[in-house]
């Protein structure tokens, strides 16, 4: 026993040591601080708008700059349909931020309010005066209170606070207004809600109609005046000069808002002549900003909301970086995807960029550019393909999810009645049904490895109907072979088989940097946005519950074989540290929960199959195993931080870092709250159910079958129970929990019925 501890030890750190394979983001060029940050808001914009040649000055801030896709579900995370408002929260906060409709706009100090101007409004409102801010957000006690509620650490105006903390000054021009109504109008100002501190000021700028001109063929009757805007741009950069300090500067060209709002209300070729005008518009004032601005200063030109698409899930949107060091496509720590990024990430770049640290409340990541030398088209034409694949797999994802799991559960229900209801009455006609239905969950067994195999045949398809072709098709290959090594060497090395092939494609491509999973049916989405990298709960469970049934059946169908006992000791350990190591080291997987579940598994099985008992000074061991894998992993993670490789667990230790014990549990509870919210809304929960009484019944009503099958598959019936308490840890570590016991006992269930139908379908046809 004590050697085998000590090869244990010795296999685990071999295995740590290995190499990181293409998990690093490219750092790519090095920036150095600017003294001013420029972010021109423009919504709803598309690639095709900056390229399609009313937009010549964009078009050429892209070329000479770097460009990549934004992720903006941050903005969604609270909402149902994400307005100006909730973006430019999200933004600033670097944190998904809630929003309250009633809750009054930003308005500059002495526009009218109420009985008297903003500035009293804001003393009324907060009971303090706003000094020599030029504009206040009398909205924030009302977004504050809903932040309260509802989030669990969103700092509202934390981007604004950081530059004043640090002696700088921010400024915001510009505003959307829209839709009037005898003498009232809805205020949509969101340059103010990107710049302003946590007091909700902003020290210069302009957010009044005054930047607005009476135009009778606009939306609503005006648009905003370039000239005077010019002249309060050139004003706000001159203050925040003056300051001496980093500053920021956040300009709303508010046409496209109009426009988007306006749409609903004209003819379709009207919309489309506005929607062109609004997009000429922010680029006149793109022009105007390049015209003024600072020779440091950093340019950024972001689509905090994507465009609406005509049918389809929401896409990403444009982003565009110029200045000092930015040439080619953007990278980012928060994706590992080289071209995408996410809207957290726009407060921390900013903050880089004047050289200040971001705080412990932002989720972002700094933004870099790779330097490369291609083309805008070249850069473009690869962006638009990252989102049309994005977006065609995430149009059929729910259907084919739903479509899984409801022929999954129907196939658990329809093979328990024949098997405890015809079986017995022995029809002619019962081993055809038998074959149909164990081929059936052969089939759903090979479709989740196969929703990764399949981009090995088109690595970017661009169409749902496409999408699952390529499913259906690579499934039905895959099945077609196991049914012929089901012939050849029975049931039970079939199951096992399509069990190690799906364990051997996820681990192959977790180490070549997971080329096949930037997109999948069976993985995270990067629309999403919960993981851009490595392997997500839905991955790591496909391939700790296929390897783990692979392996235990093919030790019941080589069970005689000589070599199964010192395989069993000595190769199952390092498989498990495999798996272990892939799925959770930050430089693959990056998925540390599976450290904790994944070994729990696999080390019950180890255990049980070489005939030790599971005691607590094993079970303390194994805690102290997982202790040590986690600290190797947050040591190497830590390490990582400089060249842009760090991914969660890093930042969870410079979270306790900074701010203790406290921002750690806000990690915990963040996680617990997701992991209940994925309870409630994923139909995950309806398979485990299914899964879960159908264990349950067979152990509790035996007709024997199940019994004789477990006795027929002894190290099958040690990984049911392995697989059991190891999901069960899943659930309670990772934050969409319900995901792992119903993927990993997915295998149990699917593989147990199948051997019994088998079983059943042989019999039936001797006796017929």
């Amino acid at each position: 026993m004590k050697r085998t501890v000590k090869l244990l030890a010795v296999a685990m750190v071999a295995l740590l040591m290995l190499p990181a394979v293409g998990a690093s983001a490219s750092t790519g060029t090095e920036t150095e601080p600017s003294g001013v940050v420029v972010i021109v808001l423009a919504p709803y914009l598309t690639w095709q708008d900056v390229l399609g040649g009313t937009m010549p000055e964009t078009s050429e801030l892209a070329r000479e700059g770097a460009i990549g896709n934004l992720n903006t579900c941050a903005s969604a995370r609270f909402t149902s349909t994400v307005t100006q408002t909730h973006a430019a929260l999200t933004i600033s906060a670097s944190s998904s931020s809630a929003s309250d409709a009633s809750a009054p706009a930003a308005y500059s100090v002495t526009e009218h309010y109420e009985v008297g101007d903003a500035a009293d409004a804001y003393d009324r409102f907060m009971g303090r005066n706003p000094g020599d801010s030029a504009v206040v957000f009398l909205g924030l006690p009302r977004i504050q209170r809903a932040n309260e509620s509802q989030t669990l650490d969103t700092q509202i105006g934390a981007l604004g606070q950081a530059i004043h903390d640090a002696g700088g000054a921010t400024a915001a021009l510009g505003n959307s207004d829209y839709g009037y109504e005898v003498r009232q109008t809805w205020q949509s100002r969101p340059a103010a809600l990107v710049a302003m501190d946590s007091e909700g000021l902003v020290d210069y700028g302009d957010v009044s109609a005054k930047l607005l001109m009476s135009d009778p063929d606009a939306p609503y009757g005006v648009s905003t005046d370039v000239e005077v805007m010019r002249f309060a741009f050139a004003s706000a950069v001159r203050g925040v000069a003056t300051d001496g300090g980093p500053g920021l500067v956040v300009v709303d060209p508010g046409d496209a808002e109009r426009a988007q709002r306006f749409a609903t209300d004209v003819a379709d070729d009207v919309a489309v002549e506005h929607r062109v005008k609004a997009n000429v518009k922010t680029d006149q004032i793109v022009g105007m900003v390049r015209d003024n601005l600072p020779a440091d200063a950093t340019l950024i030109v972001l689509s905090q909301i994507p465009a609406t698409p005509e049918s389809g899930p929401v896409g990403f949107a444009p982003l565009i970086v110029s200045g000092d060091g930015w040439k080619g496509v953007i990278t980012t720590p928060s994706t590992h995807r080289v071209g995408i990024t996410p809207e957290l990430d726009i407060a921390p770049t900013v903050l880089a960029e004047l050289g200040i640290a971001r705080s412990v409340a932002m989720l972002g990541n700094a933004i870099s550019s790779d330097g490369s030398s291609l083309s805008l088209d070249e850069r473009v034409t690869e962006l638009e393909s990252l989102n049309t694949m994005a977006v065609a797999v995430d149009t059929v994802r729910l259907t084919v999810t739903n479509t899984y799991i409801g022929i999954t559960i129907a196939l658990l229900l329809v093979g328990t009645f024949f098997m405890l209801r015809i079986k017995r009455r022995r029809p002619a006609w019962a081993h055809k049904v038998f074959s149909l239905l164990r081929n059936g969950l052969l089939f759903m067994l090979c479709v989740p490895v196969s929703a990764t195999l399949m981009y090995l045949v088109v690595p970017r398809p661009d169409s749902p109907s496409l999408v699952l072709l390529l499913l259906v098709g690579v499934s039905a290959v895959l099945w077609l072979a196991a049914i012929v090594v089901a012939r050849r060497f029975g049931p039970g090395f079939a199951a096992g088989a399509v069990g190690l092939v799906t364990a051997f494609v996820l681990i192959v491509d977790q180490l070549l940097g997971a080329p096949l999973s930037f997109s999948g049916l069976f993985s995270y989405s990067p629309l999403w946005g919960a993981r851009y990298y490595g392997i997500g709960n839905e991955g790591a469970s496909i391939l700790v519950g296929g390897g783990l049934v692979g392996v235990a059946l093919m030790f019941d169908h080589f069970r005689e074989a000589r070599w199964v006992t010192p395989v069993k000791q000595w190769v199952l350990p390092v498989f498990a540290l495999l798996v272990v190591a892939v799925t959770a080291a930050p430089f693959w997987g990056a998925n540390v929960g599976v450290a904790a579940w994944g070994f729990a598994a696999f080390g019950i099985a180890w255990l049980q199959m070489n005939g030790h008992k599971v005691t607590w000074k094993m079970a303390l061991l194994g805690v102290l195993s997982v202790v040590v894998i986690v600290g190797l992993f947050s040591v190497y993670d830590l390490s990582a931080a400089g060249d842009g490789g760090q991914t969660h667990l890093g930042r969870a230790w410079e979270s306790a870092e900074e701010g203790g014990v406290s921002a750690l549990w806000t990690i915990v509870a963040r996680k617990a709250e997701t992991n209940m919210r994925v309870l409630r809304a994923s139909n995950w929960s309806y398979l485990l159910f299914a899964i879960l009484g159908f264990l349950a019944y067979m152990r509790w009503r035996p007709h024997g079958d199940f019994a004789d099958a477990l006795n027929k598959y002894p190290n099958f019936g040690i990984a049911m129970t392995a697989a059991l308490i190891g999901s069960l840890v899943g659930y309670f570590t990772e934050d969409s929990g319900i995901v792992i016991p119903a993927l990993v006992m997915l295998y149990v269930a699917g593989s147990i019925l199948y051997l019994m139908l088998s079983d059943a379908a042989a019999e039936q046809g001797e006796a017929a």
